[in-house]
């Protein structure tokens, strides 16, 4: 049974093969043992207890042997169970059963006639696997209450199981035609589990091998369900990694290939007799030092990327007062925003928490942003920092009245490499400035989030946790 369909299958029919025939089993016994054995008991006690009575008037009977065998005769006529007189003595007179005289085979010593002769009682069941059988043994008495012997009757179960051999039979039958249902019931439950299941084993053989664009179905149980919703949250993530890969290269071959190509302009140039001018010589090195810079933060930005990528963000985290730190960090980019016509606001609380941080890392995501938005404002807008505390968080927001972000790119300016391409916000570099400051804010155990619409600027909000 190493396919889910057989064990399904086994699951439905195993019970059935063990609990159907102790059931039966069970209740034929107690019908058995608790209704039928139960009502026998009490009508041969009854007939008894009868027979007793007409003993009563009748004590020669227990005193004169044939007199004794003459009367067993003519009551097995009339009571179908085994008949059993003995005198006061113990001494067995007569047993008689469907109206014949057989040799006497009880022991007056057993229990069942000793009691009867105390002037007790005594019913005596048997429950044998197969047959069952009971005894009653009941006093008999004169007419002046004085014992003068006992009385026996014994019946057996033998022609009602029989009856209940049949129903044995007609169990057993039911049990077949349960065991097939329950056999079909599985292949049908056991075939609609595996059909999903095989569906998201193939999709997911596509998958890796790149063939899977179509979704898997949502249908079955909630297991079934949550198995399709996480084969095609992973299709989804690596075609969003392909389609990063894809951005990626675009990016390096734009990126790169613009400074390479004004590089190798003014090498070709160097090479030809203009380029033993001095003046034009000095002007072309010094375009190809301009375009090189220009390469490195690509670089540097790469580099960052795939450090966090394999998890070795590692912070040096100090004790540091934002009030003291926030202002010397934000000069530069006081100085860019003036030079660009924008006009500079900034609004610092004067008490703000210490906080642990690694401060180079926060000043680089502080950068990330305010590059951003000075890049991306027109002259004449706005930049603004502002911090403040609330309970357990410091926040740092930085502001601008640039283009602003519609909803279907918030989340997605934050994945590496992308760059819009409707509004044209982030038109440059690799698309990693955002996702770098993302996950620096994450690695100090705060958030990063963006509240903008197009044409309203951008507004970023860095939140850090302090005790």
């Amino acid at each position: 049974m190493k396919t889910l369909r057989g064990r399904l299958i086994l699951s439905h029919v195993l019970p059935l093969v063990i609990v159907i025939p102790l059931v039966s089993v069970l209740l034929a016994y107690l019908v058995e043992t608790q209704i039928l054995l139960t009502q026998i008991t009490e009508g041969l006690t009854e007939e008894a207890y009868l027979i007793a009575e007409s003993l009563q008037s009748q004590p020669e009977i227990l005193i004169n042997r044939s007199e004794a065998a003459e009367f067993v005769t003519e009551s097995s006529r009339i009571v179908m169970e085994r008949i059993i007189l003995i005198n006061k003595k113990g001494d067995v007179l007569a047993v008689g059963e469907i109206g014949s005289l057989v040799p006497s085979t009880i022991d007056p010593n057993e229990t069942g006639v000793q009691e009867a002769l105390a002037g007790n009682e005594n019913i005596q069941v048997s429950y044998g696997l197969l047959v069952q059988s009971i005894e009653v043994y009941v006093p008999v008495r004169d007419v002046n209450e004085q014992l003068i012997g006992s009385i026996g009757l014994t019946a057996t179960l033998s022609g009602v199981a029989e009856q209940f051999n049949k129903l044995r039979g007609t169990i057993g039958v039911i049990m077949a035609v349960e065991l097939l249902l329950g056999a079909l019931i599985g292949l049908l439950l056991a075939t609609n589990i595996a059909r999903p299941i095989n569906e998201v084993s193939d999709a997911v053989i596509d998958i890796a091998h790149g063939n899977r664009t179509e979704q898997v179905p949502v249908t079955g149980t909630v297991e079934l369900q949550n198995l399709s919703e996480s084969v095609n949250y992973l299709s989804a993530q690596l075609k969003q990694a392909e389609e990063t890969r894809q951005r990626l290269l675009a990016n390096l071959v734009h990126e790169i290939g613009r400074p390479l190509g004004a590089v190798l302009s003014a090498i070709h140039v160097l090479r030809q007799e203009a380029g033993e001018d001095p003046e034009v010589r000095k002007e072309l090195l010094a375009g190809i030092d301009e375009e090189l810079k220009r390469l490195q933060p690509l670089l540097d930005d790469l580099a960052q990327i795939h450090g966090q990528v394999l998890g070795d963000i590692e912070l040096q985290k100090q004790p540091i007062e934002l009030s003291e730190w926030l202002p010397p960090n934000l000069l530069s980019w006081r100085t860019a925003t003036l030079e660009k016509g924008l006009t500079w606001r900034v609004e610092i609380a004067k008490k703000l928490p210490i906080i642990e941080i690694d401060p180079d890392r926060m000043a680089q995501v502080l950068g990330n942003l305010l590059s951003n938005a000075i890049k991306y404002t027109p002259a004449g807008g706005e930049v603004a920092v502002a911090s403040g505390a609330e309970t357990h968080e410091v926040w740092i927001e930085i502001s601008d009245t640039g283009p602003g972000i519609s909803s279907e790119e918030r989340e997605r300016v934050f994945e590496p490499f992308y760059r819009s391409q409707r509004i044209r916000r982030f038109p440059q570099g690799l698309g990693l400035g955002l996702t770098i400051a993302r996950d620096l804010v994450h690695a100090h155990g705060g958030r990063l989030e963006l509240v903008s619409e197009p044409g309203d600027g951008c507004q970023f909000t860095i939140y850090l946790p302090y005790n």
